[in-house]
């Protein structure tokens, strides 16, 4: 057989009908596969603010590992997506795993079993507050818990569909005070109204607190004391058995973020990826040459349009 004759037979097998099926197969292989790691594997999310900055810079990209492998083994220090309660997507870090106990100062500073670090622009915790990151099946008490964790505890019942509602009264020492004198207090230019006391964020309550005390006589600390109770039979709720792991999640950017400080613990079930690092470190490769790229574009049209301008002159 020539040559000739050989390579017609190729061509003729290259657009056989068989040669195209194999050919539409072998594409639709390649496609559900892409398809199955794009939804079941790997999926890239935009980081849409500066929320991470300076580490990522918003609109970066970062390749998150969907299998269970990887959100099941969440570390202090990884990069996670997840949805809060508004059902808004969000790229946060890691600061503490279940189990882990956390401390935030009034300064910024901050202790975790993995780290200590000065928190740059931290100013959510107008004082130090310990927090307890609780596990799957812990029992917490409710009257044992700091004010910051009790504002967490709520938020957690009431995102696990629990029916409750709040009772505060006002204490000095062991003396209950009439809770009216609240109404007197202020925060910025307006007065406290008693019905937002029983959700009121700690800080305010602690500023409420304090003008008490300032205005009271004595030394004696002023407390506003809450109780839970069931809306169902309004009988007293005094522990809670935590159904998820908890995770506490926050920005690399101090101030101005919603993350675990503002919105409270982040339960298992609301986190749907973890930070590849490989992924993301060719993804940073990527970004760079193309920034670059840009870069180099731009300084040749400067030169350009000087030599033009030369030119002209």
């Amino acid at each position: 057989m020539s040559a000739l004759d050989r390579k017609v037979k190729s061509l003729q097998r290259r657009h056989s009908r068989a040669h195209v099926f194999f050919l539409v197969f072998i594409l639709g292989v390649v496609l559900a596969a892409m398809i199955a790691v794009r939804y079941y594997i790997m999926e890239p999310v935009r980081v849409l603010d500066n929320s991470l900055y300076p580490k990522f810079k918003k609109n970066s990209i970062l390749w998150m590992c969907k299998l269970p492998s990887c959100t099941e083994k969440i570390a202090d220090g990884d990069f996670v997506w997840g949805i809060m309660r508004n059902q808004d997507n969000m790229v946060r870090r890691v600061l503490g795993i279940p189990g882990d106990s956390i401390t935030i100062t009034n300064n910024g500073k901050v202790y975790t079993p993995h780290r200590n670090f000065k928190w740059r622009g931290e100013d959510a915790f107008i004082e130090t507050r310990s927090i307890y990151v609780p596990r799957k099946g812990d029992t917490l008490r409710f009257d044992q818990l700091n004010d910051v964790e009790q504002d967490y505890l709520i938020s957690l019942m009431h995102e696990q569909n629990e029916k409750i509602y709040v009772k505060s009264s006002l204490w000095q020492g062991n003396r209950e005070m009439p809770i009216e004198r609240i109404g007197s207090t202020k925060l910025g230019n307006r007065l406290v109204s008693l019905q937002e006391i029983d959700y009121m964020p700690w800080q305010d309550r602690f500023l409420v607190e304090l003008q008490i005390f300032l205005a009271e006589p004595g030394n004696t600390p002023i407390h506003i004391k809450r109780e839970l109770f069931s809306a169902t039979d309004s009988s007293k709720i005094s522990y809670y058995v935590v159904p998820e792991d908890c995770y506490y999640l926050v920005c690399e950017k101090a101030s101005h973020c919603a993350d675990s400080r503002e919105i409270g613990f982040f339960t298992k079930n609301r986190l749907l990826g973890r930070a590849n690092k490989v992924a993301n470190k060719i993804q940073s490769q990527i970004d760079n040459r193309i920034l670059n790229f840009q870069k180099s574009i731009q300084q040749q049209i400067k030169k350009n349009k000087k030599k033009t301008n030369k030119k002209k002159q």
